[in-house]
């Protein structure tokens, strides 16, 4: 029978490789813009599922098989990468869509889960697009190589964000 101060050595030894053992935590990303159109209009702009490819210079094409929950859509990317998706919130009086990532493209971002809500918020006349998106980096060890980082991944993700919130603004306004 093991004794307190054995166990309590084996539980110190253990601790740290138990600490070292986690994986990647889950990462949160958020960008808006404002945009000098009425919530309406703009919910226009980026309401239909596959709507990305007429807003966001960075998607060339968008298959999708509809616009309510569980439709899934394929985008391709000016890369000519391409990623599948899947609707998981829709919401229109709300002026609110939800979409996650079905399988990673880790050649198109270095992310192996990914999920963004777009939201448009009335104000006053004018508009606030809001992504709010969370991922998991693609390399599950603690020691990644540099473009598999949290940080080369929040950045690939943030440029493509910015991109598509500047083009629902120049097609809103």
């Amino acid at each position: 029978m093991l004794n307190l101060p054995r166990i309590t050595l084996i539980t110190i030894l253990l601790l740290p490789a138990l600490v070292m053992a986690h994986g990647p935590s889950r990462q949160k990303l958020v960008k808006e813009i404002d945009i000098n159109a009425p919530a309406d209009k703009v919910w226009s702009v980026v309401s239909d599922f596959c709507s990305i490819k007429d807003w966001s210079p960075s998607v060339t094409g968008c298959e999708s098989n509809g616009n309510e929950p569980d439709s899934v859509r394929t985008i391709t990317l000016e890369s000519g990468q391409t990623m599948e998706e899947k609707l998981a919130k829709y919401d229109a009086d709300k002026k609110m869509m939800m979409y996650f990532m079905v399988k990673p493209n880790t050649e198109a971002f270095p992310v192996n889960t990914h999920s963004l809500m777009i939201s448009v918020n009335d104000n006053g006349g004018s508009s606030r697009v809001e992504f709010k998106g969370a991922f998991y980096r693609s390399f599950p060890g603690p020691n990644p190589p540099p473009d598999q980082t949290d940080e080369a991944a929040a950045a690939a993700l943030g440029e493509f964000y910015m991109k598509g919130l500047e083009g629902i603004k120049q097609a809103a306004e």
